[in-house]
């Protein structure tokens, strides 16, 4: 397997005596973002075949591990960690609720706002806006391509 990265510029043609129109620079625009995409789509299928070769080694430390009952093994390359990983989640947030309420568990939650439910609320209720909100609005670019 090559480490190889290939590097392509993408040539765009523009007359460099004149600045170029919005028609030139969107088409530039959409030629980088493609290539770009093409990039992304072949980083993402290579990457996944790595991680399943990483999947498949780890598991077989794992299973090397749990038949010699070692928590760790040294090795001259490296050492590898056995270790026990545990997630929560719920499939009952009003008994949750309860629960964090009575014991001031407030803390076990992350402090994240949902952005597209509190949008949605405020267009709905613009004058019951909560007390602390910040907000921060920015203009964005979307380029479609012409069909």
């Amino acid at each position: 397997m090559s480490n190889e990265v290939e590097e392509k510029e993408i040539e765009v043609e523009v007359e460099a005596t004149q600045d170029p129109s919005i028609e030139q620079m969107v088409k530039v625009y959409v030629k980088i973002r493609d290539h770009l995409r093409q990039l992304q789509s072949e980083f993402a299928e290579k990457e996944e075949a790595i991680k399943s070769q990483l999947e498949t080694i780890s598991n077989h430390f794992l299973d090397k591990c749990k038949e010699i009952g070692a928590k760790n093994i040294k090795t001259k390359h490296g050492t590898i960690i056995r270790s026990v990983k545990t997630e929560y989640s719920t499939s009952d947030w009003e008994s949750l609720h309860e629960y964090i309420d009575e014991h001031k568990l407030y803390d076990i939650l992350h402090r994240r706002i949902n952005q597209t439910n509190l949008k949605a609320w405020l267009e709905e209720h613009p004058t019951l806006m909560p007390k602390g909100m910040n907000v921060v609005n920015s203009y964005s670019i979307t380029v479609r391509r012409s069909k």
